[in-house]
């Protein structure tokens, strides 16, 4: 097993022969994983470079080098410890190493900057959300820091003005050039190749312990490349406009209604921002008033303040020196974007071939005028006329509903695209590009290839610039490979690499490739896309790289060399023109607005017209028609000149899942990314000519086990191990009859390593893999004898113990059994024993029970008589005490009437006497008297009685 540690690591065992580890598999601290460049695979192939890229990813390995590719997966998440401060400084006090980091790969390209005084590029492309952008500032902070201003590496967040300026630069390109796609919610919508330009300085940089020489950062430049301008104007259900047209229209909706005074800043604090001031963003409302943002019902993103967003992109406004006046300029052009979209048409009552604004629109119409600072009149006559120029006259004529509607997408494009350029232009102005320093490390972001249901113009184009960059890295590989070859000085066949030079001429030939005849057909009267599309069906129909599809006749393919591409024609041509009416020209020339005029005629598309040339200078010269595509092709040309003259460094970002999701790998949309990135095209090129390389000893090691004993024995004195690896596949070339091609032998042996054509190596693994596997056979044979006896030895012993235990078991069976039978006897008689006194207890308890029950019944009749004879007693007693009542209430009768009698008699008497006593008055008024004193007395007597007792 070969270690990253230690590669050339063996084992010696005893007296026999040295064990070289050499497998590609590498077991760390993390378990089974795979070499860091996948290249070194001994089976590469989709599987296996998928099948390793996910092991690396499981694990948070995302950078995997695959030749001189570094493909960085996007983890969706923080992962520790990648790009603190410690791990940029362990890079740059380093020299580059094998280690896959994109920190590696910078330092790669600084160091080539200050050892070798050549300029570096970084490539970095792959598709939307893969993390291009975060890859590109990671490596513009290695390349930054490593060339701070004052030479030391203290502080890796510590930023160098001209980085300060740049990193400034990406909030606001982003703002005004990225937006929400399907795949991203801040997708970059056109490519940027970033300058950072390095000044060489001596005998400061030992401090690294690099070079004698070390390189200080001292400028830096943009260019921008294919804004997707039509996304102004349309959005596919699901996405949203350019970032900036939400923002400020929050930041305008939270304004008090009847005022368009923006205090800045509103959300961020006011220590954060250059200049806290007030803006006029008037013309902006809320965003579901503007037609352009309500294309799809996508209009704000998760967990993003718009207001907040709006203020950075303010700050970083200021922060590259747009002044106050400029800002707010540049708000009013992005509203009267917004407003030219409302703007609606319709055909006169008497003229159907002619338009006009509906009166609906009226108020976006004055707006838009306003803000632009042109007449409502003239804005509205250049959006419905058209003006045509003959040697003797100017015709204005009308233009239909669509036409007009057209030329009002093309002017909101035109004023867009003026913005855009203006920032870009802003920004380099601000962070300063020095004209007289050569050295540079170019960062180049750009799309990725790009292949859907739908395929357009700018498809074809991004593709174009893929094909291109591709070829340069196929030219890029082959000079590695030729040095390899060189270095070991074996001969090879340049005819054995991959090459797509036939696809870009196809492509941008002239005369007749796809984008010359695209551009004849734009200057063609009455030239269309269907048109367009016959004639490169007629030119390049049996060409390996074109197919046509005879279903749809508006289709084309294109065989690309990720794989082929259909191509809808529908639009090519005014995508390809992307024209602006003399008329709207001239109207947004004519504008009281000098920042708007200044930005129109400082354009090269737009200045030419409101800066006519003299006649004189023109004369005898063919003005050359302008087309997107000639453009482009022009920028791609100039910025592959640059790129041919640097060392390039090569990024690919892969996407792990559609759902952004971390922890999450989706091998298909990662196996459409490694094709279309050109990853496998890598792998096909590095293995190329002489695919499989192994070093003599490993060579030696494989196949002399297929060799015969002579001649092992004869080669294994030999000390060279180039002569003994040269003379063994000779052999073996023979005895194996290997297949060899029309010139030369399938092998060669270099002065390090031994490489191998593709069917030589598989025959010889075949034979030596039909001998492994007899060996294997035999040994496992031998291994099974081996291990059947061992089991029958071990049976026989384990048998004779167990009989043994057996015997004993059996003897404690019998003791235990008459231990049993003398308990069972004792048990017995005491059972016998208890069965007897229960059944004595049991008859007594019988006899008992019987005498009771006679004695109950005796007793029962003694009480029966006593009852009898005790009832006849309280019957006469009765019967005695009610006759002597009887008697004596008829006594007492007799008594009370006798005694009534008499108390009638005296009653008589003393009424008598009372009446005798009444006539005396005095006697009466003295008893009255003293009855009142016994009263008295009597109260007395009572109060007395009731204070002693109560």
């Amino acid at each position: 097993v070969k270690t990253e540690e230690d590669p050339n690591s063996r084992i010696v065992l005893g007296p026999h022969e040295p064990i070289f580890l050499r497998t590609s598999d590498v077991f760390t601290s993390e378990g089974l994983s795979v070499l860091d460049d996948l290249t070194q695979l001994t089976h590469l192939h989709e599987p296996a470079v998928l099948s390793s890229l996910q092991n690396r990813f499981d694990i948070d390995k995302i950078y995997t080098f695959t030749g001189p590719i570094l493909i960085a997966l996007n983890p969706f998440k923080t992962i520790p410890n990648l790009y603190n401060e410690e791990v940029l400084r362990s890079f740059i006090s380093t020299k580059p190493s094998s280690k896959p980091h994109v920190f590696n790969t910078s330092n790669a390209a600084y160091r080539g900057i200050c050892d070798r005084k050549k300029s570096q590029t970084v490539l970095i492309s792959g598709e939307s959300g893969a993390g291009k952008t975060e890859t590109t500032k990671f490596v513009m902070k290695f390349l930054a820091t490593a060339g701070a201003e004052d030479g030391k590496v203290t502080d890796a967040r510590a930023c160098t003005r001209v980085e300060r300026q740049v990193l400034e630069s990406n909030p606001l390109l982003e703002a005004f050039g990225n937006a929400r796609t399907l795949r991203n919610d801040n997708s970059s919508r056109f490519g940027k190749f970033i300058e950072l330009q390095f000044r060489g300085v001596s005998g400061d940089a030992a401090q690294l312990g690099v070079s004698g020489a070390n390189a200080r950062l001292c400028g830096a430049r943009i260019q921008t490349y294919l804004l997707e301008k039509v996304r102004v104007c349309d959005q596919q259900e699901g996405e949203r406009n350019y970032h900036l047209f939400y923002e400020a229209c929050a930041a305008a909706a939270s304004l008090a209604a009847g005022t368009s005074d923006y205090s800045y800043p509103s959300r961020l604090s006011k220590d954060k921002v250059q200049e806290p001031t007030m803006l006029n963003l008037e013309g902006f409302a809320e965003l579901t008033n503007f037609a352009y943002l309500t294309r799809s019902t996508c209009k704000t993103l998760k967990d993003n303040d718009d207001i907040e967003m709006f203020d950075r992109r303010i700050n970083a406004m200021q922060t590259i020196g747009i002044s106050r006046n400029e800002i707010t300029q540049v708000l009013r052009m992005v509203a009267a974007v917004l407003h030219l979209g409302n703007v609606k048409f319709d055909a006169p009552p008497n003229n159907s071939e002619g338009s006009m604004a509906m009166s609906e629109c009226s108020s976006s119409v004055e707006m838009a005028s306003n803000l632009l600072g042109v007449e409502r009149k003239a804005l509205e006559s250049s959006l419905c006329n058209q003006t045509r120029v003959t040697r003797s006259e100017r015709i204005r004529s009308p233009i239909n509903v669509r036409q007009a509607a057209d030329n009002r997408d093309a002017l909101a494009k035109a004023i867009y695209g003026i913005v855009f350029g203006f920032i870009v232009s802003t920004s380099n102005k601000s962070i300063g590009y020095v004209e007289d320093v050569k050295l540079f490390a170019g960062v180049l972001d750009i799309f990725g290839f790009e292949c859907f249901k739908m395929n357009s113009f700018e498809q074809l184009c991004i593709n174009f610039t893929n094909e291109r960059l591709q070829q340069f890295f196929n030219s890029f590989v082959f000079k590695l490979e030729e040095q390899l070859y060189e270095r070991e000085g074996i001969e090879w066949d340049a005819l054995d690499f991959p090459d797509n030079q036939d696809s870009v001429d196809m492509l941008s030939g002239k005369g007749i490739g796809v984008f010359a005849i695209l551009d004849e057909e734009c200057v063609v009267p009455q030239g269309s896309d269907q048109g367009f599309v016959n004639k490169i069906k007629k030119q390049l129909t049996g060409h390996r790289r074109f197919d046509e599809i005879k279903t749809k006749p508006t289709w084309f393919v294109i065989k690309h060399f990720a794989g082929p591409v259909s191509y809808c024609s529908d639009g090519f041509l005014d995508k390809n023109k992307d024209q602006l009416s003399n008329d709207l020209i001239e109207c947004v020339g004519g504008s009281a607005n000098e920042f708007i005029v200044k930005l129109f005629r400082e354009d090269a598309k737009y200045g030419e017209k409101l800066n006519p040339a003299p006649e004189e200078a023109t004369a005898g010269k063919k003005k050359k028609k302008y087309t997107v595509s000639s453009e482009f092709k022009d920028q791609l040309v100039a910025l592959m000149d640059i790129v041919d003259l640097t060392e390039p460094h090569f990024v690919r970002c892969i996407k792990p899942n559609p759902q952004n999701e971390p922890d999450r790998y989706d091998r298909k949309g990662v196996t459409e990314q490694l094709r279309y990135g050109g990853v496998l095209q890598v792998v096909q090129v590095s293995r190329a000519g002489y695919p499989v390389r192994i070093n003599h000893q490993e060579c030696w090691d494989d196949f002399k086990i297929i060799a015969s004993a002579a001649v092992v024995s004869g080669l294994k004195h030999v000390d060279d191990p180039h002569v003994r690896a040269e003379k063994l596949l000779t052999h073996l070339t023979a005895e194996l009859n290997v297949p060899k091609p029309l010139h030369g032998l399938p092998w060669a042996v270099g002065k390090t390593m031994v490489f191998f054509k593709l069917p030589a190596f598989e025959r010889m693994k075949f034979a030596r893999l039909e001998l492994l596997i007899k060996s294997v056979t035999l040994i496992q044979a031998n291994w099974r004898r081996k291990v059947q006896l061992s089991k029958y030895k071990a049976i026989c012993l384990f048998t004779q113990h167990v009989e043994a235990l057996l015997r004993v078991k059996q003897a404690r069976t019998d003791l235990l059994r008459r231990r049993q039978e003398g308990s069972v006897v004792r048990i017995q008689g005491l059972a016998r024993r208890f069965l007897a006194r229960q059944k004595y207890q049991g008859f007594l308890r019988k006899v008992v029970k019987i005498q009771a029950w006679r004695k109950g019944i005796i007793g029962r009749r003694g009480a029966k008589d006593y009852r009898k004879y005790s009832a006849a007693r309280k019957i006469q007693s009765c019967w005695l005490r009610r006759r002597e009542r009887k008697v004596y209430a008829l006594l007492k009768r007799a008594i009370s009437v006798a005694q009534e009698r008499w108390r009638m008699h005296t009653a008589k008497s003393q009424m008598k006497k009372l009446k005798q006593e009444a006539k005396e008055v005095g006697a009466l008024m003295a008893k009255q008297h003293k009855a009142q004193e016994q009263q008295g007395w009597a109260k007395q007597c009572l109060n007395n009685w009731l204070l002693v007792n109560f």
